[in-house]
Order: structure tokens, then C-alpha cells, then sequence
């Protein structure tokens, strides 16, 4: 089955349950009705899934039907699941990581404006398996349930394995929102996040074109620029997502919902 967008994952399967669990008096009754939604989005897609509990600060939920992450699910749910997780993070990863969590984390709190439900993070990280090999994943998250106050209580998280899509060394940071998109990419020389600019309205036509395997010639003719034109701004996105190839741009693109 193709990769599907995480709003493709997140907005239609979860809707099939949003009114039934809905009904339900607190979040605990609500998973047995989820379980099998996650199960069956986990080996449709490839994704692991896990479900964090920020108010106790521990993973309550937690499936790998394809293996994703290579680990016994159980180390996840477990009271030390935090240093688990880190110790599994690449060296050169750490600071990267917890620099982008930490951005996350303040742009939930600061700017969500009671709906941190509409937002969604992506970030990405060198991780280890059990095999002791790193791949490269994504992992997208977004709150499923707030308290009386409006602040993240629940969040759901989807992990992807895009090594075949990105440059080693290198990691995105990006929250989409309804109104807008941020981003940023870690500099491992500065050990920074510096902010990306987002795509601009011809740079989505432009990949929207490149989607429909169309060349740059033929994109040229129809927008009435040059090919070089075309050919600068494909390298230009090809830095600021730093992924391999075009296809594997439009792929990334369209799995964090920019395309």
C-alpha cells in the first residue's frame, strides 16, 4: 500500500472513532475502541505508534506491526522509557533532538492558543535498532487530548522510516498549523536550529508539477519562466529539505503535508 500523508492517517482513520469515543467518561475507556484503528494503520503503513501521557510523563500506548523501530514495544511503556529512548538516539543527534522538542514543547504551550490539537510537529533523528544499525525517522505528533485549560494532555505519535528519503547528518524541524507552516533545520556545525523559509505560493506550483512528472522544460512553458529558472528553484528545495532526490522530495513533502 502507498505512504499516506500523516493528515491522510490522522484525519480520516481517526474520524471513523472521533464520535463513538466521543462518548466515552475519561480517556481510559476510550482505548480499547482505538486499539485496533492504531494496529491496523501501524501494518497498513509502516508507522510505529505511541501514545504519551505528559501529565504522568509515560508512553501508555505503544504498536510496531512492521518493526519499524526494531525494539521490544515493551522498553517503551516501561518507567524508564525516556532514557531507553534517548540512549537509542545517534550521538551526533542528541542536542539536535532535544533542541527541537524543546521548540515544540514551548510552541504548544505558547502559541497553540488553546487548540493544540490543530497542530502538528515533525521532527527527525538518528535512531538505533535492536540490530544496532540507524535509520533515519520522522516522527509526527499531535495532541489528542487537552485539559480544562486547553494544554496538551495526550499526544499521538507516528514514527516513519525515511532513510531512503534523506541526506545523512541532517535533520528538519517542522510544525504545520491551519494558517501557516514553521521550519527550521538543525546546523550540527552551530548545534542550532536555524529557521527555513517557507514555500512560497511558486514553489508549491513547482513541486505540484514535479508531482505530476512533468519536467522542468515543460514546467518552464507552463508558468512562462526559464528552465534555468526551474532548475534553481528544484536545488533550492532540495537544500531546504535535504532529501536525495526529487522524488524523494515530493515523497517527504507530501508525508508532512506541505505538498
Amino acid at each position: 500500500m502507498a505512504s499516506r500523508s500523516f493528515d491522510d492517517l490522522f484525519n480520516k482513520d481517526w474520524d471513523k472513532l472521533r464520535s463513538s469515543i466521543q462518548l466515552a467518561a475519561s480517556y481510559k475507556e476510550k482505548w480499547p475502541e482505538l486499539i485496533p484503528l492504531f494496529e491496523q494503520i501501524s501494518a497498513q503503513n509502516s508507522v510505529f505508534i505511541m501514545v504519551w501521557n505528559i501529565i504522568i510523563n509515560r508512553i501508555i500506548y505503544v504498536v510496531d506491526k512492521k518493526g519499524v523501530i526494531g525494539h521490544d514495544t515493551s522498553k517503551f511503556l516501561a518507567a524508564n522509557w525516556f532514557e531507553f529512548t534517548h540512549s537509542n538516539m545517534h550521538p551526533n543527534f542528541v542536542q539536535a533532538t532535544m533542541a527541537m522538542q524543546e521548540e515544540g514543547t514551548r510552541y504548544f504551550v505558547e502559541e497553540s492558543k488553546d487548540t493544540p490539537e490543530k497542530f502538528v510537529m515533525c521532527l527527525e533523528a538518528l535512531y538505533k535498532r535492536s540490530t544496532g544499525e540507524y535509520f533515519h525517522l520522522l516522527q509526527q505528533s499531535v495532541c489528542i487530548e487537552k485539559d480544562s485549560a486547553g494544554n496538551p494532555f495526550l499526544i499521538l505519535s507516528y514514527v516513519h522510516d525515511i532513510t531512503y528519503l534523506k541526506k545523512n547528518r541532517t535533520a528538519n524541524f517542522i510544525i504545520t498549523t491551519p494558517d501557516e507552516s514553521k521550519w527550521w533545520n538543525f546546523n550540527f556545525d552551530k548545534n542550532c536550529l536555524e529557521p527555513v523559509q517557507p514555500l512560497s505560493k511558486q514553489e508549491k506550483r513547482i513541486l505540484s508539477l514535479l508531482a505530476e512528472g512533468k519536467s522542468s522544460k515543460e514546467i518552464a512553458n507552463e508558468l512562462s519562466v526559464s528552465s534555468h529558472t526551474i532548475d534553481t528553484h528544484r536545488r533550492n528545495l532540495l537544500e531546504k529539505t535535504n532529501c536525495i532526490d526529487t522524488t524523494g522530495m515530493i515523497t517527504y513533502l507530501k508525508l508532512v503535508g506541505l505538498v
